[in-house]
């Protein structure tokens, strides 16, 4: 028989307890992963101006970018799950490999490169969530909302400092009566290789110290998580959970690309000021996030998902009327505290309805189904903002981020008991 979880004795407390600082280590590299990834947004407005680029080739930036990473995510995830001891050497290739796509973003001279760095820092970004989400979820099993939402919090303080950040070293600054006029986009592109490189290392050691008694494991027995593997695939919760975060991320990915582009385009912002309306949807979420993700591990996932998704749809919709001014500013605060806080506590509903052992596998499929269904929606968003302006892509994605709401009320969340596979 297989062994609960919860009857496994001094072993499986000493997972949970014995391995607090892989909570706190991967989510500083969650951080800078982040960092990374919402850096190549402040880059989009050069890049449409530098390449006299169309909104739908714009849109091919988040096409990219999701469809390079669905090709990551599954073999990610098995690597994971069957070589637990490796993960360390898995998250320093994610790191490294933001390198270099952003060494390919920096010299190119032609638009097919730009993508292909964009394709390469998505691959990189995928090989990160299957293994730190998997490994997170495998070392807490009884709060694993809280875990992976401390892992969000990471990744939305990263999210908040880079616009910022990337902001003011392309803008520039005046003060005291010094005026800087700010860095050229490839060089602040090729600026941002030495650090991945550098984290990636730290990763490496940091890793081999604090990887736990779960980290620590030899090979899992292939049999044993090919057995359990499979039914993931028939698991009706983890089958529901994929579609809602797919439909989440078509409604996500056109509204993350194409404010940047409304900002620069419809109102005339700086990059600066780009930059710090950008960090808002990210920087109430560093609060809200261990928030929402403590709530549901007491209440259930079922009412945080459902509100949360749905709060994200009123707030989206509300652009329409209030797109501009300091109401414009309002909106994308208070939507930085659903649209990202909302992703940990639907992983959880997944891992939940998995057997133990396969958590990274689970997570994998979790952000492949996004990285597909997420893929077109920046492309048709660019072609209805061509069309209809952004109200237009304010009502399709209001839309989208609507129809998830309610179906999260009805799919099916259930908790099953975690087995060990090995």
């Amino acid at each position: 028989m297989p062994e609960r979880l919860e009857d496994a004795g001094p072993k499986a407390e000493g997972v949970i307890i014995g391995s607090r600082g892989i909570m706190i280590g991967l989510a500083l590299g969650h951080a800078l992963k982040h960092f990374y990834q919402q850096a190549f947004l402040l880059l989009i407005p050069s890049l449409k101006e530098a390449m006299s680029l169309t909104d739908v080739q714009v849109g091919l930036f988040g096409a990219a970018r999701t469809v390079s990473g669905a090709v990551m995510n599954i073999p990610a995830g098995i690597m994971a799950d069957v070589w637990r001891s490796k993960v360390g050497v898995i998250l320093a290739a994610s790191l490294s490999s933001l390198a270099l796509g952003y060494l390919l973003i920096g010299t190119a001279h032609a638009y097919w490169i730009v993508l292909l760095g964009i394709a390469v820092t998505s691959l990189g970004a995928s090989l990160w969530h299957a293994p730190a989400f998997g490994t997170l979820g495998a070392m807490y099993p009884h709060r694993r909302a809280t875990a992976m939402a401390v892992h969000r919090m990471g990744g939305s303080i990263g999210d908040s400092i880079s616009p910022i950040v990337m902001g003011l070293l392309l803008g520039g600054v005046t003060l005291l009566g010094i005026e800087w006029s700010g860095l050229e986009w490839r060089t602040l592109a090729l600026l941002l290789i030495a650090p991945a490189l550098l984290s990636a290392l730290a990763v490496l050691t940091f890793y081999g110290k604090v990887r736990g008694t779960e980290g620590a494991g030899d090979i899992q027995n292939l049999a044993a998580y090919i057995r359990s593997a499979r039914g993931i695939l028939t698991n009706g919760t983890v089958a529901s959970m994929v579609m809602l975060t797919s439909a989440r991320a078509m409604a996500h990915n056109s509204l993350s690309i194409f404010l940047i582009v409304y900002m620069d385009e419809d109102l005339g912002f700086n990059e600066f000021k780009i930059g710090y309306h950008l960090s808002l949807l990210t920087l109430f979420g560093v609060g809200t996030a261990p928030l929402l993700g403590w709530l549901s591990d007491k209440i259930g996932r079922r009412p945080v998902v459902s509100v949360g998704l749905a709060a994200i749809a009123i707030l989206v919709l509300a652009l329409l009327p209030f797109g501009s001014g300091l109401p414009f500013t309002l909106i994308l605060a208070l939507l930085g505290m659903f649209l990202y806080s909302i992703n940990p506590v639907m992983l959880a509903a997944t891992l939940d309805a998995v057997p133990r052992g396969t958590e990274a596998s689970a997570t994998a499929l979790m952000f492949t189904g996004p990285a597909i269904f997420g893929a077109i929606s920046p492309v048709i968003a660019g072609r209805v903002r061509e069309l209809s302006s952004m109200d237009g892509v304010f009502l399709y994605v209001g839309i989208i981020a609507g129809v998830v709401a309610a179906a999260a009320l009805f799919v099916p969340m259930r908790k099953v008991p975690q087995y060990v596979t090995a």
